[in-house]
């Protein structure tokens, strides 16, 4: 089981009662697969049952990524913040499992955010990334922010309005 492609985890085991015994974990193309037998009569036989289950599910399902985490999905605006702007980014990657021969169409994808109020720190989570076919949610993935953001001070707001009433 070493040499299958994409195993990165394998425990085996055999005692009386429950025989050859074997977990896998196997990745491949951003999809991670579990795979486990027990009972086995021979430890042959499990490698050859683990050898098709992951077969099985590599060949066919896939991960559809319809969004690399870390990227930027929007911007927040603040009137009153120490920042004007912040990147909205996704926490984790956007995507979904389907079949191989299913089609990426009628899959949508939608921005939720909060409420959102200051201080942000980094990492605060300000809304939901949807992805849905047939306007069921399928999955939903945090949005964060990476900038810390304050509310500005009584000076600082002054010295907005008077560089805002000076240069008009």
């Amino acid at each position: 089981m070493r040499l299958y492609d994409g195993v990165d985890g394998l425990k085996t085991g055999f005692t009386d009662n429950a025989m050859y015994c074997m977990a896998v974990t196997a990745k491949r193309d951003g999809m991670r697969l579990l795979a486990i037998v027990l009972g086995e009569p021979k430890g042959s036989t499990r490698n050859e049952e683990i050898s098709e289950l992951l077969d099985y599910g590599f060949n066919t399902y896939k991960v559809n990524n319809f969004m690399e985490k870390d990227s930027v999905v929007d911007e927040i605006y603040f009137d009153k913040g120490t920042l004007e702007k912040v990147n909205i980014y996704l926490k984790e990657n956007a995507s979904i499992l389907m079949k191989q021969s299913d089609s990426i169409n009628g899959y949508d994808t939608e921005i939720k955010l909060d409420k959102i109020t200051l201080p942000l720190r980094s990492g605060d989570v300000v809304g939901k990334y949807l992805i849905k076919k047939n306007n069921d949610i399928v999955n939903k993935i945090d949005l964060i922010v990476k900038d810390n953001v304050n509310e500005k001070n009584f000076f600082e707001l002054f010295l907005d309005i008077l560089k805002d009433t000076l240069i008009v």
